[in-house]
């Protein structure tokens, strides 16, 4: 299976970069990390992680540590994990401390420790699907993939992604159930079709 939310979100972080005018190449994202629009500085961390790129490697540890702009930084740090950069890991770790109700950020941490193959962001998860806030729950949802994804390469971590699914397609917003059964539908495994019936 491959993780639905990381492949729909490369493309939105390309398709954002290119509508304001900038550029998607290495060297048009690196220059982008210095963008003062912390969403442009986010997509490009998340394009240059998907992309290896070691030459943007300082550039994205000081997005990765710059506090206030928590989304950003979840962006930055995954990348930098992504480059083998265990200073990546550790930041996503101090964002799941962050409560959810204030910035994306702890929820895509925890979604991005869950593609290292780390589970440490599950109750962030839980405590962002049970948020009465229909944005947060929204975010949260989109981090699951992650979990059922990392729920089937290591069954040994106990993991139950699919009884969280069950639980946000009662969610009580149509939004959220709807964004769960769109990844649901990306899964594509007899598990999310289950879901879905």
């Amino acid at each position: 299976m491959t993780d639905p939310v990381e492949a729909a979100e490369e493309r939105q972080a390309r398709a954002l970069l290119e509508s304001k005018g900038q550029g998607t190449d290495p060297e048009a994202l690196r220059a982008t990390l210095d963008s003062p629009m912390s969403i442009l500085r986010g997509s490009a961390a998340r394009l240059l992680g998907a992309a290896g790129d070691e030459a943007a490697r300082d550039a994205l540890e000081r997005v990765a540590t710059t506090r206030g702009e928590e989304s950003a930084r979840a962006q930055a740090a995954f990348a930098l994990a992504r480059l083998g950069d265990p200073k990546g890991a550790e930041v996503l770790k101090e964002l799941l401390e962050l409560p959810v109700d204030t910035s994306p950020g702890p929820l895509q941490a925890a979604g991005h420790l869950a593609r290292l193959d780390d589970p440490s962001g599950l109750p962030v998860l839980e405590s962002g699907l049970a948020d009465s806030e229909p944005l947060i729950a929204m975010i949260a949802a989109k981090q699951l993939a992650p979990f059922a994804l990392l729920q089937e390469r290591r069954p040994d971590l106990g993991i139950d992604a699919w009884s969280l699914y069950e639980r946000a397609l009662e969610h009580g917003e149509e939004q959220v159930r709807g964004e769960v059964r769109t990844q649901l539908e990306r899964l594509d495994s007899e598990r999310a079709r289950s879901l879905l019936r």
